[in-house]
């Protein structure tokens, strides 16, 4: 029965997503609707087979992180086996608010691929600060770089600034709870405690302890990431190759569209992109959904309302549809995913007593 009611809830956060992306749609063009569908007719195939192979790239990319990771680790896992827990991370984080998801079902898998749950999580939390740092460092960039593009009106600084200021916070004090011994009872004794009076958390010792054994697990992952300097430097130059990628796909829409675009405005588009994603980073609905597609009309509203809401939907189609099926494609197929992942995903799995032991790193198949 469990089981099911996990199922109905993905099934449910599917549909508002979509729900939620039509409305958005219609807001935005409100009676053209149906000429941005017949300007959807009119895309380029070629630049959108482009637009398919960026975020193949993008994917792949995400994959050999995990496997450089995983290999520094000791690991011995093949870039097919990462591709799949990379895979299963945005199935399962594209349908859950604020991507809380993602990050059960990799552990899931990992273990599946015979790594222990708690290394396990120390590789995902590797891939979380590398990717803060770097988000927030190329956000920052772009908007001192291309000020004017991002700051043209109250409601694209609103969506650079709420974004930039959201990611440093919660980047910044993960690293202060994690450091201080003060901002860390503080967290757990007032925050926590907090939440279960107002019964949001329903057990607060449970709860604490989890909380105190994530933070000192980031704690000891962090220190060892930054002491082995030659993989942070790898990972970080990963991140940065496939955001640059990833924010190129706003170009390419409005290129499919006929817009007359030169290499030169890339620039522009790449930056407006990045405050789009730092923005959405944080938004707690599934999939980012209605913040995404009204940034993006925001931002490049200088495109024309009929132009820039046909080139959202494609943006949209390809930065978050695209990557749903591949990655329900990769779960519906691959071993490692079979047999609760689902339950998984959910966070209601038990660990046995086989988990609990310790795994020696060469001992890993290689599937």
């Amino acid at each position: 029965m469990d089981k099911f009611k996990t199922i109905g809830k993905y099934i449910l956060n599917f549909v508002i997503i979509l729900a939620i992306g039509c409305l958005a749609l219609y807001l935005t063009v409100g009676k053209e609707i149906g000429s941005v569908f017949e300007a959807v007719k009119t895309a380029k195939l070629p630049i959108l087979a482009v637009m398919g192979c960026v975020m193949l790239l993008y994917y792949l990319i995400d994959a050999f992180i995990l496997y450089l990771i995983c290999k520094a680790r000791g690991y011995k896992l093949k870039l097919r086996q990462t591709f799949v827990t990379n895979m299963t991370g945005v199935l399962f984080s594209d349908l859950t608010p604020s991507a809380t998801g993602g990050q059960f079902a990799q552990v899931y898998v990992f273990h599946n691929q015979g790594i222990h749950a708690g290394q396990a999580s120390g590789i995902l939390a590797v891939v979380f600060i590398t990717y803060q740092i770097v988000i927030i460092s190329y956000a920052t960039l772009a908007m001192l770089i291309n000020a004017t593009s991002i700051f043209q009106n109250r409601q694209s600084i609103l969506i650079a600034v709420i974004g930039f200021v959201v990611n440093v916070v919660i980047t910044g004090g993960i690293f202060l709870v994690t450091r201080s011994a003060k901002a860390h009872d503080f967290f757990i004794v007032k925050f926590i405690g907090f939440l279960a009076k107002i019964r949001i958390v329903k057990d607060y010792e449970k709860t604490s302890a989890e909380v105190s054994e994530s933070f000192k697990e980031f704690r000891d992952e962090s220190a060892q990431l930054f002491s082995q300097k030659t993989l942070f430097c790898e990972v970080c130059l990963c991140h940065i190759v496939k955001l640059t990628l990833f924010y190129t796909l706003p170009f390419f829409a409005a290129m499919s569209l006929g817009v007359p675009v030169y290499a030169a405005e890339l620039p522009k588009y790449v930056s407006l992109a990045a405050a789009i994603s730092l923005f959405n980073t944080f938004m707690p609905l599934p999939g980012a959904s209605g913040g995404s597609e009204a940034s993006f009309v925001m931002l490049f509203g200088f495109l024309g309302k009929t132009i820039v809401s046909t080139a959202m939907l494609i943006w949209r189609v390809f930065t978050f549809y695209f990557g749903l099926l591949i990655s329900l494609s990769t779960v519906a197929v691959a071993k490692e995913t079979k047999g609760g992942i689902v339950k998984a995903a959910s966070g209601n799995n038990e660990v046995s007593d086989e988990d609990e032991t310790e795994v020696n790193p060469q001992e890993v198949s290689e599937g």
